[in-house]
């Protein structure tokens, strides 16, 4: 699974630019959020999730949109 360049929006309606792991379902395995040019903050989405046993979708209020 590559890293894939994009944007995250959180639910405040800022736009950060990110780097996600996604796999080729569209599952987000991880993802960090940059700033200046190097990552600020890394979240595992997916492990944080499982510990609460629920699907990332009902954790996370943030879209994120890849660059093709």
């Amino acid at each position: 699974m590559p890293w894939k360049k994009g944007k995250i929006k959180l639910d405040d309606g800022t736009v950060h630019p990110a780097e996600l792991l996604v796999k080729e379902d569209g599952q987000v395995w991880n993802a960090r959020i940059l700033k200046d040019g190097k990552t600020f903050e890394e979240i595992d989405v997916n492990k944080f999730a499982n510990k609460l046993n629920k699907s990332v979708e009902d954790v996370y209020p943030y879209t994120y949109e890849l660059d093709e």
